[in-house]
């Protein structure tokens, strides 16, 4: 009888073979009240990881993990995640011999972080984890922050020149804005 593996199982190898590189990787296992937890959790450098991944013969598997892995860090689950598609052949290894598998595979994959998704790539599990150590090393050494911060900056000064240019719009935005003076002490 032909083997078919479920996602799951390539998850927990994929977790698996990180940790025979020394990094500490749990595969998703319970599910917290109806919530589900990432496909794989590393904790790497004091940063929450995370990979979610999918095999390439489901449907828009690319579009979807990228989706996935993207909403891990939109929603602060992660602070970096990795999207992973894994070759097709993987789903009919067998079991015996589905960790050197895919320790040996070719995958596709894209880190995502605050910054963005990165372009995807075609690797072995350890060009996934030298990615996962360059895109710590950017985060350690820009500070996404400051650079939201000097972007917001830069844009609330165009703002307030054009407004500067123009008293009457000013005059009818300090009402709004309830800025200025008050009229009286008691509607202070």
């Amino acid at each position: 009888m032909p083997v078919r593996h479920r996602e799951e199982v390539l998850n927990t190898v994929l977790a698996e073979a990180i940790v025979a590189r020394g990094l500490n990787a749990t595969p998703e296992s319970i599910r917290d009240h109806g919530k589900q937890r990432p496909d794989v959790m590393i904790a790497f450098r004091g940063l929450r990881c995370v990979i979610e991944g999918k095999i390439a013969d489901v449907v828009n598997a690319r579009a979807t993990v990228l989706q996935d892995a993207t909403a891990r860090v939109e929603k602060g689950v992660a602070h970096l995640a990795i999207a992973v598609v894994y070759p097709k052949v993987l789903r009919s290894t067998p079991f015996d011999r589905l960790l050197e598998a895919c320790s040996q595979s070719q995958l596709d994959f894209a880190v995502c972080s605050e910054r963005g998704a990165s372009e995807w790539r075609s690797g072995g599990i350890d060009d996934i984890l030298d990615e996962l150590r360059r895109a710590h090393e950017v985060l350690s050494r820009d500070d996404v922050v400051q650079e939201v911060a000097k972007k917001l900056d830069a844009g609330l000064q165009e703002v307030a020149e054009i407004l500067f240019e123009d008293a009457t719009v000013c005059d009818r935005l300090i009402p709004l804005l309830g800025i200025g003076e008050p009229e009286n002490e008691e509607t202070d």
